[in-house]
């Protein structure tokens, strides 16, 4: 049990690494990308964003899950040529969906742009279209490689990915940011010349030129998952490969597409959610033109914003729209993407968890698969805590670490709590689906979507864009409350709450406690905001140890998990 638990520990922290590489690259592209586009152009990248998105999870969302378990289960039988034959399958399908979603994306970006309250994002959907077919076929070998538990394919590919992304997206945003403005041109851009029309096109061109970056990454990273998969299966051939009885593509295509649907269609309500907010943050933002005086700092007389409002005569509803473009930029630019942050971890857990789950359930080990499933709601729980109470504590400081301005703070300080609520959806959909009960995420996302629309819809016309952050943590908060209850009654784990939960919120709140004094007692400066994010992290990890948070076998769990327990046993931080 303890091998199996240090292996899926070991793929979680393989991916965790990519992930963190991955997330600091892409702070590398976003936070540069937001203060060379701004916000409205930022607020356009993010547009076009959300919707491939949407589109993506529609189109894949369950088949690398639905792949991951079947080939789990396939090579724990030790039928080799069965996992082999899963992934020619689901290929094949992921290959057909990525070009029917391409197609219908880039057909409709027109009317998704105008639907969606910013018609100006329209060439920005239609430059990512591409990306679903790339992303599709990739999706099936990352699936594959999981499923065997060999975190490297995936780990490469998504580092691979970001860095395209980054260099890509970075000099053509820069490109078109350079060219100048002449209102006098006949076209929207004149390459030879190096100019635009106006200052509008300049950033529709510029943020384009960022999104095609991300159809470049994934691009590579196809390139590379197929080179991988030649040299494995190259290496496969000198190896004896046993069937373990006869699976038709049909049987296969069948049971990929029972497990994949409800699974795709809770990812499509997360998805839909953060879609529908981008809707109805843009639509009820202008319901009440009042609103946009909590943010006129923004759009006061002399603003870049007021200047160009002036030079292509906006007026009326055109720009209640293009504030409301400002502000969805500054939230999604700055606080979505220091929330984005913190889930790495999170995401390389659930991603390892299936398969572990899966297999050990294959093999008839329960006890083990409940063990893999307590240390990885503990685990969540200790490392999401900290980071949400840490980055709502310092949203100020730390926004002003990375960018020019901390506009959106207040977004952040109340959108980081939501990182504990979805981090614990993140885990707890894995272990479901992983324990075959793909349809309860289907249900707890249909219901905290429901909230999240509602809230939107009521309460933006009143509290402004703050009123977002809000009906996300009230929206997750609902589903990590329904899916725990799932697992304890329907899984029939037990957790006990004081080592899981009670006792790690205490360590936060005392490192909280901390952050606060010392903001107020040494001030917001770069050097000062760093120093406190070190002594905080300081601060969470003794206070967890003292209350005992930490216990042996979690330690144990982890690569020479037995090493490091027997020095913390010395130190009678463990017992």
């Amino acid at each position: 049990m303890k091998n199996n638990g240090q292996t899926f520990i070991k793929g979680a922290l393989i991916l965790a690494l990519a992930n963190f590489i991955v997330k600091i690259i892409g702070a590398i592209f976003k936070i540069p990308l937001y203060e060379l586009i701004g916000k409205d152009g930022s607020g356009l990248f993010n547009v076009a964003y959300q919707i491939y998105t949407f589109m993506f999870i529609i189109a894949t969302a369950g088949f690398p899950t639905a792949v991951s378990k079947m080939v789990a289960e396939s090579t724990a039988r030790g039928d080799e040529k069965g996992a082999r034959k899963v992934f020619e399958t689901a290929s094949i399908l992921l290959g057909s969906i990525g070009i029917i979603g391409a197609t219908l994306l880039f057909v409709f970006a027109d009317d998704l742009a105008v639907f969606l309250g910013n018609s100006d994002a329209a060439f920005c959907i239609k430059v990512i279209a591409p990306t679903i077919f790339f992303t599709s076929i990739v999706s099936a070998f990352r699936g594959y490689f999981q499923g065997r538990q060999n975190m490297y394919p995936t780990a490469a590919s998504e580092v691979i990915e970001a860095l395209s992304k980054l260099v890509v997206g970075i000099v053509l945003a820069m490109f078109f940011m350079n060219m100048a403005v002449d209102k006098d041109l006949g076209v929207m851009v004149d390459f030879g010349a190096k100019t635009v029309r106006s200052v509008l096109d300049r950033t529709i061109l510029s943020a384009s030129g960022a999104i095609f970056g991300v159809s470049i990454g994934a691009a590579m990273s196809l390139v590379l998952m197929v080179i991988v998969y030649g040299v494995y299966v190259k290496k496969e051939k000198t190896l004896k490969v046993l069937e373990i009885g006869e699976r038709t593509r049909r049987n296969i295509l069948k049971e990929l597409v029972l497990i994949a649907i409800p699974i795709t269609i809770g990812a499509a309500v997360s998805s839909l959610t953060s879609l529908v907010d981008l809707a109805t943050v843009m639509n009820r933002l202008v319901v009440n033109p009042d609103v946009f005086q909590k943010y006129d700092f923004l759009f006061a007389k002399g603003t870049e914003f007021y200047n160009q409002a002036v030079e292509l005569s906006w007026s009326g509803a055109e720009i209640l729209e293009k504030k409301a473009n400002t502000l969805y930029g500054m939230y999604t630019g700055q606080a979505q993407t220091m929330f984005n942050l913190p889930l790495t971890i999170i995401v390389a857990l659930s991603m390892s968890a299936v398969p572990a789950i899966s297999s050990a359930i294959a093999g008839k080990s329960d006890g083990e698969a409940k063990t893999i499933t307590k240390s990885l709601i503990k685990i969540t729980v200790l490392f999401a805590l900290p980071c949400a109470v840490g980055l709502s504590a310092l949203s100020k400081g730390i926004l002003g670490l990375l960018y020019s301005d901390a506009d959106a703070f207040m977004l952040l300080e109340k959108l980081s709590i939501a990182i504990i609520f979805v981090s614990i959806v993140q885990v707890s959909n894995a272990v479901l689906q992983a324990y075959g009960k793909v349809y309860y995420p289907v249900f707890s996302m249909l219901a905290g979507g429901v909230a999240k629309v509602l809230m939107n819809y009521f309460f933006i016309p009143v509290w402004g864009i703050d009123g977002a952050p809000i009906a996300t943590i009230v929206c997750y908060g609902i589903i990590a409350l329904i899916n725990i209850i799932c697992i304890v009654r329907v899984v029939k784990i037990r957790f006990d709450w004081m080592d899981t939960a009670i006792k790690p919120l205490f360590a936060a709140l005392v490192m909280g406690f901390v952050l606060i004094f010392l903001e107020n007692a040494i001030g917001i400066s770069r050097g000062a905001t760093i120093l406190t994010i070190g002594i905080g992290g300081l601060v969470y990890v003794i206070s967890a140890f003292l209350v005992r948070a930490i216990k042996r076998e979690d330690i144990l769990i982890l690569p020479k998990g037995e090493k490091l327990a027997e020095i913390l046993e010395k130190f009678r931080l463990i017992k």
